[in-house]
């Protein structure tokens, strides 16, 4: 295996995972000062310079592939949950714990999909078009559309109608977001300096 495909499954594997244990630990709201934030706001943040190393190690093709790898691993965590606790369970088992996590985990989750999909691609799309203009501006400019509209669509959908303050979420949501994705810029610049990645159409 090249350094390349080495490098490229190691952030794959981190950016599943990441995405994965974000949507069970969103639902669940902390509170940082005057800042609500759902639990999985600092590893979720970090998923979406994950995906733009993903890009930059291994182009276009490789981002659409682990786009698409991250919504069928979200949906597969959601569609699993419900699975598990509509079977049978034995008298002496007592499962609430797992109805709370999974129960509540499938609204999170049907609103990360949505949000997703639609700020994965923007990102991507975004990331790529600005590819001759350097590693800083293709970060700075696809985090800021992909990680407003990932907040904006996430919060309204797993949190309008709970009374938790959506303007709150949002904003603080926005702030972490685009902070980490600054500090997280020499990261894509190294793996670009690590591999070359193939040329492949835009």
């Amino acid at each position: 295996m090249t350094s390349r495909n080495t490098l490229l499954v190691i952030l794959v594997a981190v950016y599943i995972g990441a995405e994965l244990v974000s949507n069970v630990t969103a639902g669940r709201l902390v509170q940082i000062g005057a800042l609500i934030f759902p639990g999985a706001i600092f590893l979720y943040s970090l998923t979406f310079t994950l995906r733009d190393a993903i890009h930059a190690a291994g182009g276009w093709t490789v981002a659409k592939a682990a786009l698409w790898g991250g919504l069928f691993a979200n949906a597969l965590l959601a569609g699993y949950g419900v699975l598990v606790n509509a079977l049978p369970k034995p008298d002496f088992f007592q499962d609430s714990a797992y109805q709370v996590v999974f129960g509540s985990t499938l609204r999170v989750v049907a609103a990360s999909l949505v949000a997703y999909l639609i700020s994965t691609a923007l990102d991507a799309l975004i990331f790529e078009r600005l590819k001759a203009r350097g590693v800083a501006t293709q970060v700075i400019a696809s985090n800021a559309v992909s990680t407003t509209l990932d907040t904006v669509v996430f919060i309204t959908i797993a949190f309008a109608g709970t009374g938790a303050p959506l303007l709150n979420l949002m904003l603080g949501q926005i702030a972490i977001k685009m902070l980490i994705s600054l500090l997280l810029i020499p990261l894509v610049r190294w793996v670009r300096t690590q591999v070359a990645p193939d040329p492949v159409p835009a």
